[in-house]
């Protein structure tokens, strides 16, 4: 069947903005980068961290878009550019698009249940790991699997999808692994690692400010990764939050902040989002942030009761 023309025309203008978008958020990932190796004061670099954090919230959002197809038409374009914000991001984009086709559909089964103690799990273990995944640590494991993996034969890659109690969905993502995505994922780690180099050879960038700018991304991205999902009902497609933000902040998230919104329509285009979300059913982005740092319960008796709250 054709598409319709107005359709058509419509996704070849939400494609080039998806262009515009990766080619801006590229340009601020380095002159900002480049702005934390000046000698101005710490004050100044802390804002400029804060706002760098955001963008690199955006450009994990313009994966998420490729992941799901919705970065361009064709797959080839879409793929070079999960690839590209991928590696600014620092990790493998096969490897976290595996992951994620994999979340849509474990989504608050016991393999991404983060926030609830289960029997047999052991509580001091469960907290440990807890802590060590919102503090920095999501963001970390794809970041050091991307360097260790391309090492992993292929043959071996199942026996990676090791089973816990509970959150093990990363886990089990090795398994849903075919042979043409282990070659990518090796493809995308040599590419980034040579990026990388590039980088820091012809801007002459420093460890210390790239590690400092990093471990502040990796503890905002992984403390927000949960939040639209911890406490609600325990259904793979209504577990979810939509959350306010300001406007300007929404837009650096590419809207990524209607997670429940995109869970009912995950072949919406991020621009879409904002037209189909009840601003009546949503919470505010910081609270549900805050309600991250508390510690994992005990799983309730009736977890029927798990109910959402809107205000």
């Amino acid at each position: 069947m054709t598409a319709h023309p107005t359709a058509s025309l419509r996704r070849i203008r939400l494609d080039r903005q998806n262009l515009a978008v990766l080619g801006a958020q590229v340009l601020v990932w380095g002159l900002l980068l480049e702005a934390l190796h000046r000698d101005i004061g710490w004050p100044w670099k802390l804002a400029l961290l804060a706002v760098w954090c955001l963008v690199m919230q955006g450009v994990f959002s313009m994966m998420h878009e490729c992941f799901h197809r919705n970065g361009y038409r064709r797959p080839g374009p879409n793929q070079a550019m999960g690839v590209l914000a991928s590696t600014l991001f620092g990790s493998s984009y096969t490897l976290i698009r595996v992951n994620h086709e994999g979340h849509h559909q474990r989504n608050r089964s016991n393999a991404e249940l983060a926030e609830f103690i289960l029997p047999g799990e052991r509580p001091a273990f469960k907290t440990g790991l807890y802590y060590f995944a919102i503090l920095g640590g999501i963001w970390l494991g794809s970041f050091v699997a991307t360097l260790l993996l391309p090492f992993v034969p292929f043959r071996h890659v199942k026996a990676l999808a090791v089973r816990l109690v509970s959150m093990d969905g990363y886990n089990r993502s090795f398994a849903e692994f075919d042979a043409r995505d282990w070659q990518q994922l090796r493809l995308e780690a040599v590419l980034g690692v040579a990026f990388w180099l590039a980088c820091i050879q012809l801007f002459h960038w420093d460890w210390p400010v790239l590690l400092l700018a990093y471990a502040c991304f990796a503890f905002s991205y992984s403390s927000l990764q949960w939040i639209y999902h911890m406490r609600t009902p325990l259904d793979r497609v209504e577990g979810a939050y939509d959350l306010r933000l300001p406007a300007p902040v929404r837009w650096l998230f590419l809207n990524f902040n209607y997670n429940l919104t995109h869970h009912r329509l995950p072949r919406a285009a991020w621009q879409d989002l904002h037209g189909h979300v009840d601003q009546r059913q949503t919470q505010p982005l910081w609270r549900r942030w805050l309600a991250v740092f508390r510690p994992p319960e005990p799983f309730p008796d009736d977890p029927s009761r798990l109910a959402k709250t809107y205000f």
